[in-house]
């Protein structure tokens, strides 16, 4: 089976958002997109499987892709944790409605260990994902994030963006410039283009993300999905809550397995 892209689709705006996000991300590599969608009654399952195919079809009169659609009956997270092991997804898009939604979007991308979401509340804005901002902090096991840049940029020709702080905490000292060594040493030796820029402190890191976001016209964020969270609630500007809604981010979890053999080194 073709490694697919996974798009959970909710029968809003923001899930055609979701797959024009995915389009964009596999159209080189032809990844099929499949869409679900989950009800709770099976008696539900023909109609919400009919008008899938009509968003499928719908979509597809403009672009050349491959579109499955499944409904199925059940919990809303682990089916399509399911679905996604079962297609052999390398990729997730879904769409969300901001802050209010943050718990249940957890839920579902908490489950996938292995596969990045992208969360979107826009369409695409600029075609591609070509200014990557990555924020960089002390934990070793995020640098999943650096090497998901070398996959984008295999795509898309991207610059790299890293956004980090100085400290005065000594073991955060050495992590953090030991995170910034190794991604500035993954970028030169994958010849990806990249700028760093470094805060005075760690204060207000959540708005200083989307600060530089807005600087750089950026595409596309990189987050850990246990920061997610707390960045994006710790919001104070109201302009950067609205960017919050227009730029998509990709949520990773921690790798563990890579981790424990030597991954991260």
């Amino acid at each position: 089976m073709k490694k697919s892209i996974l798009v959970p689709h909710d029968f809003t705006q923001v899930g055609d958002y979701a797959m024009e996000h995915a389009y964009m991300v596999g159209k080189q590599a032809k990844s099929p997109i499949h869409l679900i969608h989950i009800v709770s009654k099976s008696s539900q399952i023909d109609a919400a499987k009919q008008k899938l195919t009509e968003i499928a079809e719908e979509f597809k009169k403009e672009k050349d892709v491959e579109i499955i659609v499944e409904a199925r009956k059940g919990n809303l997270f682990k089916e399509i944790y399911n679905y996604g092991l079962e297609i052999d997804a390398y990729l997730a898009v879904m769409g969300t409605h901001g802050i209010k939604n943050i718990k249940k979007a957890l839920k579902v991308i908490k489950k996938f260990v292995k596969i990045p979401f992208i969360l979107v509340q826009s369409p695409v804005i600029f075609g591609e994902y070509d200014r990557i901002l990555v924020p960089i902090d002390e934990d070793k096991t995020s640098r999943i994030k650096i090497q998901w840049i070398r996959y984008i940029n295999t795509l898309f020709q991207s610059k790299a963006f890293i956004l980090t702080f100085n400290t005065k905490d000594g073991f955060k000292i050495k992590a953090l410039n030991n995170n910034i060594n190794f991604a500035q040493n993954w970028f030169e030796k994958e010849l990806i283009d990249y700028d760093i820029k470094v805060l005075d402190s760690e204060r207000n890191f959540a708005d200083e993300i989307y600060n530089y976001a807005n600087e750089i016209e950026c595409d596309l964020i990189l987050l850990m999905t246990d920061k997610y969270k707390r960045y994006v609630r710790s919001l104070k500007r109201t302009e950067n809550k609205e960017l919050f809604k227009k730029i998509p981010i990709m949520c990773l979890n921690k790798r563990t397995d890579i981790y424990k053999v030597g991954g991260f080194n």
